[in-house]
């Protein structure tokens, strides 16, 4: 039970407790899991109250933390490919064709999956997710390659959410597109929302979520552009809508691009990736090699490419 001081008058009650329960591992988000559950797990004077309640000084804040629920996914028997290891943080090289988590039509062929045959008797994965999400601090689209960052537990995963939310994550992605891309160097500030006629689809529009990506032109050959992405923001789909939007669809992206590509996937890698490890504080940053579909598409266009 905690007892709200003067100094918190008039914060949101979500704010309130997860400031409290920071040190437990227990994020903004999971908090408001919390508030919107029917059977009472957050009281506020033995009254439930919505997430942006006000709290005011004298208030009794009474929270339940539930049991885990027992985990209905099956393990994944995919040989993970792993750049980096700790006690706190996993980082892998996410295989192109295979989903980040489970959603609908998608239940046991995901990173989440693997992840859990891979620590099966050796070790957990950050709970703050959900059970559909153990471990899972960002994603990669489907046919996207590359970096991808685990937390093995609700600390580290709190710790990198914070970065991620105060774009303190540096990510560069590398993509093939169509066209002659100019300039050269630019960036596209275009918000982004949901598609009305295509709910698995996003555009750029008004009353969308603000959204920015800087991005360079590597090289150019044979009607292709060889694009870097540095992303300030993390909307759904930004690189491939924004690309999109200024008229270079990335090659084989079969939601925003029109023709196919002479290779299976689509040509977006998540090649680097800069953030703060959650217990040293230690600037950590890796680089992803290219996937072999990216290396073939590279070399029928006749670019040359340095994996360094």
């Amino acid at each position: 039970m905690f007892r709200v001081g003067g100094s918190d008058e008039g914060k949101r009650l979500d704010l309130f407790l997860s400031e409290r329960l920071e040190k437990a591992g227990i994020s903004r988000s999971l908090v408001r899991r919390y508030i919107d559950r029917e059977d009472g797990l957050v009281l506020v004077n033995a009254v439930g109250k919505k997430a942006h309640h006000r709290v005011k000084a004298g208030d009794s804040i009474e929270i339940t933390i539930p049991a885990p629920e027992p985990s209905t996914l099956l393990p994944l028997d995919l040989a993970l490919d792993v750049i980096y290891e700790d006690e706190d943080i996993l980082v892998i090289n996410k295989p192109a064709g295979v989903p980040t988590h489970p959603s609908h039509g998608h239940e046991n062929d995901t990173i989440v999956n693997a992840l859990l045959s891979y620590f099966k008797g050796k070790g957990t994965l950050s709970s703050i997710g959900g059970e559909k999400r153990p471990g899972i601090v960002h994603r990669l689209d489907k046919d996207t390659s590359g970096l991808l960052v685990i937390a093995k537990n609700d600390s580290a995963h709190t710790c990198i959410s914070r970065e991620f939310a105060n774009k303190a994550v540096f990510k560069v992605y590398e993509a093939i597109v169509k066209g002659d891309v100019l300039p050269k160097k630019g960036v596209i500030e275009r918000p982004i929302k949901r598609s009305e006629r295509n709910r698995k689809k996003y555009k750029t529009g008004e009353n969308g979520k603000m959204a920015e990506t800087a991005y360079e032109v590597i090289d150019t050959r044979n009607d292709t552009s060889w694009v870097r992405f540095m992303p300030a923001t993390g909307r759904t789909h930004q690189i491939r809508v924004h690309s999109a939007s200024i008229g270079h669809p990335i090659m084989g992206d079969v939601l925003y691009a029109r023709k196919s590509s002479p290779v299976e996937y689509m040509a977006l890698v998540a090649r680097r990736i800069e953030f703060t490890h959650p217990k040293s504080g230690r600037r950590m940053r890796f680089l992803a090699p290219y996937p072999p579909h990216f290396v073939t598409l590279c070399e029928i266009l006749g670019y040359v490419l340095d994996d360094g």
